[in-house]
């Protein structure tokens, strides 16, 4: 009898756990998941928003989230495309509001910055990731210049 029992828990914990294989691709639920981000194969090429600092020389230094938002990247990736899918306006406050942080900055490249720009690039993500390429395509959204007197 307890051998039976333990064939039908057992039987019924795999019929439980396979069963997200019969559900949509799409389909999610607790606890049971497809990982609908993870079901579909992804395009290496993506459109990516930064912010990104600009020297003298023309050098562009990637701003660091804390100058975003704080030092969450995941908030500071949503505030600049929610930003940007907000237009123009929304583009050049934070723009500005980035560029009024720099000041402070510790990084020197940072300190140094003259520009500020908020920009969508298509890249190839595991090339650009490995530092292997650059963006394909920029779309510039807003730029503003870094005021006040640097230390």
């Amino acid at each position: 009898m307890q051998r039976a029992y333990a064939y039908g828990v057992s039987l019924v914990v795999l019929l439980t756990l396979g069963l997200p294989a019969t559900w949509e691709l799409s389909e999610d639920d607790y606890p049971l998941s497809t990982y609908p981000m993870f079901a579909r194969p992804r395009g290496r090429v993506s459109d990516v928003v930064s912010a990104v600092a600009i020297g003298p020389t023309g050098t562009r230094t990637p701003v660091p989230p804390r100058y975003i938002t704080n030092a969450e990247v995941m908030q500071a990736i949503s505030t600049l495309r929610s930003t940007v899918a907000r237009g123009p306006r929304a583009s050049r406050a934070l723009c500005e509001a980035i560029a009024g942080r720099l000041l402070d900055a510790d990084d020197r490249e940072l300190q140094s910055a003259q520009h500020v720009e908020i920009v969508t690039g298509r890249v190839d993500a595991i090339d650009y990731l490995g530092g292997r390429a650059t963006p394909r395509t920029r779309q510039l959204h807003a730029r503003c210049d870094v005021r006040g007197e640097k230390p």
